[in-house]
């Protein structure tokens, strides 16, 4: 049953996504609206003025009080201020679903963003409001807005050609959908024990290091750095975490020495973070460098201190048994300290 709750403060690790305010109206079109690279495939014009903007989020605001009416700005916490908007394009009670839209500043994309965004988004219909369906389109000569979706769960459910109309003028459109059944069980799976095989395909390493590091931007957002990973992934041992045939975290190994092999990459999906995953791909891969003849792993990593999603990843070491070993403080760059670890197998 669906119980409207408007537009609800939503927070995620670096967003809140909130009402809109007056305030809002210039970082609006100086972030995002002014943008003809951002409003290229969208279905409102790009913005000519700040006054247009203020026109714009006085309507939003207007609107806020509405049960059924969600219109969220997209704020980056470290900024504090917005950096683009999601909302509910349409929302149909009879089916029990809605429609989402969203955009945000070029300067903030390929960072994981809208993706930490609509998911938040699509577990609040969800969970609070009762939805059973959510959907979403772009324009098929877009096609990063798609992956944002597949990242998020959803499924393509087909083209619609000639479908819609942007700023690009008639154009198909791309669907893509969650029920709330699939969502559950997207959510349940990754809280099922479940086995860590060795990957021996290329085509399969690549594909799943691909999808799991685009999902951790936090600590793989550097593209060139991001695909360097994956396209070396392919050559290396490779182990991979599932839960009901979904792949959720992987790792690889590489040979740095007769004696030493390197775990050169690791991740596991950000909404199954905390579940034990990682530690089941490290006591998979230390097996087999045990029956490798290996006598070492080492690790590297940036110094603890730095950052702190780093500093986790410095303790999750520490705690599988690694020792500081050293710190080479301009391997890298003087911004981020290499440490590395060592520990026998």
């Amino acid at each position: 049953m669906i119980q409207h709750k408007g537009t609800t403060v939503i927070d995620t690790k670096r967003l809140r996504l909130r009402p809109f305010v007056p305030e809002d109206a210039d970082p609006m079109f100086r972030n995002w609206a002014s943008d003809k690279e951002v409003t290229k495939f969208l279905t409102w014009p790009t913005h000519g003025s700040k006054e247009v903007s203020a026109y714009v989020v006085e309507q939003w605001y207007g609107r806020r009080e509405e049960p059924n009416y969600y219109q969220w700005a997209i704020e980056l916490k470290e900024l504090h201020e917005p950096i683009g908007s999601i909302s509910a394009v349409k929302v149909d009670d009879r089916t029990e679903a809605a429609t989402i839209g969203y955009c945000i500043g070029r300067r903030w994309w390929g960072q994981g963003i809208t993706a930490e965004a609509l998911e938040a988004v699509i577990t609040f219909f969800f969970q609070e409001v009762g939805m059973n369906c959510i959907s979403a389109c772009h324009d098929p000569r877009n096609p990063n807005s798609g992956k944002v979706m597949k990242k998020c769960g959803m499924t393509r459910e087909g083209t619609w050609r000639a479908g819609g109309v942007n700023n690009q003028g008639i154009c198909d459109e791309t669907w893509y959908s969650i029920l709330r059944d699939e969502f559950c069980s997207r959510r349940d799976s990754c809280r099922q024990q479940g086995p860590v095989r060795e990957i021996e395909d290329p085509g399969d390493k690549k594909a799943i290091a691909r999808e799991i590091l685009e999902d951790l931007s936090d600590w793989f957002g550097i593209r060139e750095a991001r695909e360097t990973y994956i396209e070396e992934s392919a050559g290396q041992p490779f182990w991979t975490a599932f839960r009901e045939e979904r792949p959720v975290g992987f790792l690889c190994l590489k040979e740095t020495g007769q004696a030493t092999a390197e775990l050169s990459v690791m991740g596991v999906r950000r909404e199954c973070h905390g579940q034990g995953i990682g530690r089941e791909l490290f006591a998979a891969a230390k097996a087999w460098a045990k029956r490798q003849g290996y006598s070492f792993l080492q690790v590297k990593t940036v110094q603890m201190g730095h950052y702190e999603n780093y500093d986790r990843t410095n303790r999750f070491y520490l705690s599988m048994g690694f020792k500081e070993f050293e710190v080479f403080p301009a391997l890298w760059d003087k911004g981020n300290p290499c440490q590395i670890y060592v520990m026998e197998v």
